[in-house]
Parts: C-alpha cells; sequence; structure tokens
C-alpha cells in the first residue's frame, strides 16, 4: 500500500475505537468506527485490489455492525454488512484491468460468511428475504 499513513489513521482510529468499545463507552466507538469506516472506504478506492485495503474496509464495516448490534439495531447491523458485499462487488466488477483479483474474492467470501453468522446469531430474518418467502 502506498499511503501508509492513511491505514495508520485507520488502525488508530479503530484501536480508539475498540478500546471505547471494550470500556462500554458506546457514543464514543461508534464515533471512532464512523471515522475508521470513512478511512478504509478511502484505502479501498485508493488500493482496490490491496488485501490491507479490503482487509481495513471489512474491520470496519464489522466493527460498526458489532456495536449495533450489541444495541438490538440488527437491521442497522445487517445494511451495514451488506453494504461491505456490495462495496466489494461493485470494486469487483470495476477492477477488470487488474490482473490479481484475489484480495476482492477473498473479502467477498469472508463478508458472506459474516453475513450468514449474523443472521444465524441474531435470528435475523432481512426483510429482502421474508418477502422472497411470501411469493
Amino acid at each position: 500500500m502506498r499511503n501508509l499513513s492513511d491505514y495508520q489513521q485507520w488502525q488508530n482510529y479503530t484501536k480508539a475505537g475498540n478500546e471505547c468499545f471494550n470500556n462500554g463507552n458506546n457514543n464514543s466507538a461508534k464515533s471512532h468506527y464512523h471515522v475508521a469506516l470513512s478511512l478504509s472506504n478511502n484505502l479501498l478506492s485508493a488500493h482496490p485490489t490491496d488485501k490491507a485495503a479490503v482487509c481495513a474496509m471489512l474491520v470496519a464495516h464489522h466493527n460498526l455492525a458489532t456495536l449495533l448490534a450489541q444495541q438490538t439495531q440488527y437491521g442497522s447491523a445487517y445494511s451495514l454488512l451488506k453494504q461491505a458485499q456490495q462495496r466489494l462487488e461493485k470494486q469487483l466488477s470495476n477492477s477488470h484491468k487488474h490482473n490479481d483479483l484475489s484480495a476482492l474474492l477473498w473479502g467477498l467470501s469472508k463478508n458472506r460468511s459474516e453475513l450468514m453468522v449474523f443472521v444465524k446469531t441474531h435470528s435475523y430474518t432481512p426483510q429482502s428475504f421474508a418477502a422472497q418467502s411470501l411469493n
């Protein structure tokens, strides 16, 4: 990754958010996680096939989703995980000029697994699933 300081900033906000989360300071954790999420999206835009950028984006979405799920905001948490999936899918479709797409494919696999675990752990049925089962 070319600009290590961007990655270090993401790491710092992520660590600060994790500390706040572990200490029960959810408002501060949420604030740090939002900044980390924004930074991770910038990293992925700048380095679309870099595994560290993909991982940063996944971690940022996961951390904030975990916090929201803890606050029983399951719909928002699930939507956040779906946003990560959609971001990776879009990145993959826009990265046809790159030779190595393994990081994006890895990220898609990890995020799909996370979505399935989320649905099972929280007994959450997204509205889109519920609507499909009615048809």
